[in-house]
């Protein structure tokens, strides 16, 4: 259950939700013919403070606001929504624009962080000011202590990198306040990223080569200076843009915004005094973490700059165990498949099982990955549809990843198990991703070059 320190005030009760899917199939087919309207050649990095960290495979913000004012303006009793797969906040924080009761799920605590700082209800306005206060603090600080617990840390960080990273820790640490201190913190994240001995061109760690990191000069207070003013910009815009859309009065957020790190398979309890929601909105992960989007190797070296208990007094710290553990308890990440729930998941979603049958012997871990993916998936489909209301639409953006060169169709499998949990498919678009960061040099996640949209709704 939640703590009381996590509780906010339960949304008002929405009124019943009418099935309105010939109304909402005739407002997105308006823009068949614009084959640029999903797909959006060109984008505003700084919109909704999408900039603050490049978070694996984000959503684009423009595209989720155009699907949620479809859906608002055929169902207009629409009042919460709720995202499983939280990631970097893009759902929530394009919910606000219309402000509605907004709640995110998920079990990476980077994630996490960085949601709780784009939702917050309240902010400190003058956070630019204070960020270059952090860095001056930091530039006059000449102690050399290393301030992190992180194990083999020479490998990742150049002796002058580390030096810098501590003396910017210390100097957020010094800051009292909570949510300027996330904002911090995710800045520090990026410039984690920015200036470690870790590859940028892949999401699982893999340190540059000698040569290159020997020829490497930068320095994380220089950097930490740059993205703390461009971060702090980009989110005055975006809480002007909600002021200018009424969603702020007194300075606050109208609505409600909370996030759990939590598992999505566990989470029922968690929102019981706000659930259930009207709308769900959400990106899954394409497959097990390991060997798709390693969302936790990508946010291990961040996490262990970041004071744990600023992100949630309840982190576990063993998730920073090793480069893999935020992956392992995943979806898909351990526990083996019984016969029971295969032969149970294969009753769901016949598109699976022939896909399943068809898989080459290699690579050997192929059948067990994706099976244990999507057995664990469908237990998260029971929780998060446990969650809607009657009648409520559910908006997924899915890609399909590809094991042994074949294409796992993503798409039908997930439509098929959401009709055996008795929801209805009502349509599905295509959308080119021409931006979108995918990690190039992941070879079962190389041909991700489109996103399936898909229309559900529970019965």
């Amino acid at each position: 259950m939640r703590s009381t320190a996590a509780k906010s005030s339960p949304p008002e009760a929405s009124t019943a939700l009418t099935a309105v899917d010939d109304v909402l199939v005739r407002a997105l087919a308006r823009h068949r013919d614009d084959p640029d309207f999903w797909s959006l050649k060109t984008r505003d990095r700084t919109d909704s403070a999408h900039c603050v960290f490049q978070y694996p495979a984000m959503m684009v913000p423009l595209v989720q606001r155009r699907l949620l004012a479809a859906v608002i303006e055929a169902q207009p009793n629409i009042k919460s929504l709720y995202d499983p797969f939280v990631g970097s906040g893009t759902s929530l924080v394009s919910g606000m624009h219309f402000a509605l009761n907004v709640y995110g799920t998920d079990i990476n605590p980077l994630a996490v962080l960085i949601s709780r700082v784009r939702t917050a209800r309240k902010v400190e306005f003058t956070i630019g000011a204070i960020g270059a206060d952090v860095v001056k603090r930091a530039r006059a600080d000449r102690r050399s202590g290393i301030d992190t617990t992180l194990s083999n840390r020479d490998k990742w960080f150049k002796p002058e990198v580390l030096t810098e990273l501590s003396r910017l820790r210390r100097s957020i640490r010094a800051c009292e306040d909570l949510w300027v201190r996330r904002f911090l913190w995710v800045t520090l994240a990026e410039t984690v990223r920015l200036t470690s001995n870790d590859r940028t061109s892949t999401y699982k760690l893999h340190a540059r080569p000698v040569e290159e990191i020997e020829a490497r000069n930068v320095s994380p207070i220089d950097v930490f200076a740059d993205l703390v003013s461009r971060n702090a910009d980009s989110f005055a815009f975006f809480r002007k843009k909600l002021r200018d859309a009424g969603a702020i009065s007194n300075a606050r957020y109208r609505g409600a915004a909370e996030i759990a790190l939590a598992d999505t398979r566990e989470s029922k309890t968690y929102w019981a005094d706000v659930a259930p929601f009207d709308l769900m909105m959400t990106s899954p992960p394409y497959g097990d973490n390991q060997t798709t989007v390693t969302y936790g190797q990508h946010s291990y070296l961040p996490l262990n700059w970041i004071d744990l208990a600023d992100i949630d007094p309840n982190v576990d710290a063993e998730m920073l165990r090793t480069t893999l553990e935020i992956d392992r308890r995943s979806l898909g990440g351990r526990d083996p498949v019984s016969e029971e729930e295969e032969e149970q998941l294969f009753a769901g979603s016949p598109t699976l099982k022939n896909f399943v049958a068809a898989l080459p012997a290699r690579p050997i871990d192929g059948r067990l990955r994706l099976v244990r993916f999507y057995r664990d998936f469908r237990a998260s489909l029971e929780t998060m549809i446990a969650q809607v209301r009657q009648n409520s639409y559910m908006i997924w953006t899915v890609g399909n990843r590809s094991i042994a060169g074949k294409q796992v169709p993503t798409d039908a499998v997930l439509s098929e198990l959401m009709e055996d949990a008795k929801c209805a498919t009502v349509t599905m678009l295509t959308r080119r991703i021409h931006h979108k960061r995918m990690p190039d040099r992941n070879a079962s996640s190389a041909t991700m070059r489109e996103e399936k949209i898909l229309l559900l709704r529970k019965l």
